[in-house]
C-alpha cells in the first residue's frame, strides 16, 4: 500500500518495510502484519505499510490504533486477541482467514519512539508467547531504524530545498564551485546580472565563463590572487574581491565578490567555494559622482570666494585711498560672486529637494511665449557675439504650470545656449502646438554633444569630456534640474545634436485644464 500523507517515505524504504513485515510475518506463522507510524498533523498512528490485509481489513483495524494497540505494544505481559477489542465481524487476511491472535510492539531508536509494528495470526491459532515477542523485538528494531533514516533524509531534503529556495530567490548573485573550479550551482540573480544560462554553464571552468578581472584589466582566475589557489593566511575562509567579469554579450560587469572556501584541515586545500556576487555599477557610479561633485565644487567655490578675498584685502588696505568710483567697483564685482554663490548654493539645495521629492509646484496658467521673450531679453545682455530669435504662433495657448520653475528651465537652456557656443550664431526659441501639448525648442549653432553623450547629459553632475566644456564653469545640476522640474509637470525634454553644427533642446508640457 501506499504511504498516508505527511509520511517520509521513497521506493527504497516502502520495499524495506515490506521486506521486514513479511520476514516477521513468516517467523512468527502470522498471516498478516502492519507497520503504522506517528502523523504530526492528524496526531494519531496512522498505517505506513501492510501485508496481508485489503482496505476493507484496515479501516477495521484503524480505531485500534488510536489506544487499543498502542497500549498492546507497550504491555510487557498481555498477548490480546482482536475478539476482545473489535465488535464482530472480525477483519479478514487477503486469503480470506478471519483474524484474531495479535501481538504488538513499538518501533524504538532510543528512548524515541518512531511508530508500531504488528502481526496477526487466523483465528484459533495459538496467542503469541514472549518468545515471539522477543522474535518481533528484533524486526521492529529493524523497522525503526529505516523509519528514523527516512525520517532523517526526508528533514535532510527539505532543508536542503529551504535552502535552495533561498539561494535560488536571492537579489543577490550566488554561485558555487568544485575543487576544480567548476561550476555547480548558478542562482536566477546570476543568470539575469550575466545573460549566461545555468544548464550552458553548470560544469564550466567559471574563470573560462566570467573572466574575472580588476580594475587594471589583470585577470585574477589566472593568477595567485584567486582565493581557490590563494593559500589562506589566517583562520579566516571568506575575503572580497572587486573587479569586473564579462556577460554572455561580452559587456564588463563591475562586481564585489565574496568568497566562501572550504579547505581540508589537514592540507589546507580547498575543496569548493561559494560565490556572492554583488553588482556595483550603480554604487561606482555614485562613488564617482561624489568624487567629481567635490571635485567641481571645489572648483566653483575656489574662484568667487578668491576673488572676493582678493578685493576685501585690497580695499581694506590701510596704506591706500580709494576714490568712490574704485570702491564702487569693487564692491560691485564682490557683490556679483556673493550672487554667484549664492546661486550655486540655490541650485544644490534644489537638487537636494529634486531627489527627496520635496518640491512643491505652484500652478497657474503661463504664457510661454512672454516668459521665452522675458528670457531672453534678460540673457543677450551678457553676449555680444549671439542673435536671438523668440517665433511663437499669435495663439500660442496657455499651459498651468509653475511660472518660477519654467522660467529657471527656460533660463538654463538659453544660458546653456550661450555658453556652449563660443564662436557666437543664431540662438532660437521656438513653440509649437502639438496635440494636446505644447513643445518650446531651445536650438544653438555651437559645439554640440557627441553621440555617445546624448543619454548622459541630464544625469546631475554629469559634465561632458570635449575640452571646450571642460572650460565652461559649471556643476553639472542644471539639465538634471530642468529635467526634473519638466517631468514633475507632466511632460519631457530631450536633445538632439551635431559635434560642430549646435544642439536642440525640446521641452514638451501638457496643455492647460482650463483651456
Amino acid at each position: 500500500m501506499n504511504p498516508p500523507d505527511g509520511i517520509p517515505q521513497d521506493a527504497d524504504l516502502h520495499a524495506t518495510l515490506n521486506a521486514i513485515l513479511r520476514n516477521a510475518i513468516e517467523a512468527l506463522g502470522g498471516s498478516a502484519g502492519v507497520v503504522a507510524t506517528w502523523d504530526e498533523e492528524e496526531h494519531r498512528f496512522v498505517a505506513s505499510d501492510s501485508y496481508g490485509l485489503d482496505d476493507k481489513a484496515l479501516e477495521q483495524l484503524y480505531p485500534l490504533l488510536n489506544e487499543a494497540i498502542p497500549d498492546l505494544a507497550l504491555s510487557s505481559r498481555s498477548f490480546n486477541v482482536l475478539s476482545a477489542l473489535l465488535e464482530p465481524p472480525l477483519p479478514k487476511s487477503a486469503q480470506g482467514q478471519t483474524l484474531d491472535p495479535i501481538v504488538a510492539l513499538p518501533l524504538q531508536v532510543g528512548r524515541r519512539s518512531v511508530g508500531l509494528i504488528y502481526v496477526l495470526r487466523p483465528r484459533g491459532a495459538a496467542s503469541f508467547s514472549g518468545n515471539e515477542q522477543s522474535a518481533l523485538n528484533a524486526f521492529a528494531h529493524q523497522a525503526a531504524v529505516a523509519l528514523d533514516n527516512a525520517r532523517l533524509i526526508h528533514d535532510l531534503l527539505n532543508e536542503k530545498k529551504k535552502i535552495e529556495s533561498m539561494l535560488e530567490g536571492s537579489a543577490e548573485g550566488i554561485m558555487s564551485i568544485d575543487s576544480r573550479r567548476r561550476i555547480v550551482g548558478f542562482n536566477a540573480a546570476m543568470e539575469k546580472m550575466t545573460g549566461h544560462r545555468r544548464d550552458k554553464v553548470i560544469g564550466q571552468p567559471c574563470y573560462q565563463v566570467l573572466h574575472f578581472r580588476d580594475w587594471h584589466g589583470i585577470s585574477i582566475c589566472n593568477s595567485t590572487r584567486c582565493p581557490m589557489v590563494t593559500r589562506p593566511n589566517g583562520e579566516s575562509s571568506t575575503c572580497e574581491l572587486q573587479g569586473r567579469i564579462q556577460s554572455v554579450d561580452g559587456q564588463d560587469i563591475e562586481v564585489a565578490m565574496v568568497y566562501s572556501v572550504t579547505r581540508s584541515r589537514a592540507t589546507g586545500r580547498a575543496h569548493g567555494a561559494v560565490m556572492n556576487v554583488r553588482d556595483i555599477r550603480r554604487l561606482r557610479e555614485v562613488e564617482n559622482l561624489r568624487s567629481a561633485f567635490l571635485s567641481m565644487l571645489g572648483h566653483e567655490l575656489q574662484t568667487p570666494l578668491a576673488i572676493i578675498k582678493g578685493y576685501t584685502n585690497t580695499l581694506a588696505r590701510s596704506d591706500a585711498k580709494w576714490n568712490k568710483k574704485t570702491l564702487r567697483e569693487g564692491l560691485q564685482v564682490i557683490e556679483e560672486e556673493c550672487d554667484r554663490l549664492s546661486k550655486l548654493v540655490n541650485r544644490l539645495l534644489l537638487a537636494s529637494r529634486i531627489e527627496s521629492r520635496t518640491v512643491t509646484l505652484k500652478k497657474e496658467p503661463i504664457q510661454l511665449s512672454i516668459m521665452a521673450d522675458k528670457v531672453v531679453r534678460r540673457l543677450e545682455s551678457v553676449t555680444g557675439i549671439h542673435t536671438f530669435e523668440v517665433d511663437f504662433p499669435a495663439d500660442f495657448p496657455e499651459v498651468h504650470a509653475d511660472p518660477d520653475r519654467i522660467e529657471e528651465v527656460l533660463t538654463n537652456l538659453v544660458d546653456n545656449a550661450i555658453k556652449y557656443s563660443p564662436k557666437g550664431g543664431k540662438i532660437a526659441v521656438t513653440g509649437r502646438v502639438k496635440g494636446d501639448s505644447v513643445e518650446v525648442t531651445v536650438a544653438d549653432e555651437g559645439i554640440g554633444i557627441p553621440r555617445r553623450e546624448l543619454e548622459r547629459v541630464f544625469e546631475r553632475f554629469h559634465r561632458g569630456e570635449n575640452g571646450q566644456v571642460q572650460k565652461v564653469r559649471g556643476m553639472g545640476l542644471g539639465l538634471f534640474i530642468c529635467k526634473s522640474i519638466v517631468e514633475a509637470h507632466g511632460g519631457k525634454i530631450d536633445v538632439t545634436s551635431e559635434v560642430g553644427k549646435g544642439s536642440k533642446f525640446r521641452l514638451t508640457l501638457p496643455l492647460s485644464k482650463e483651456r
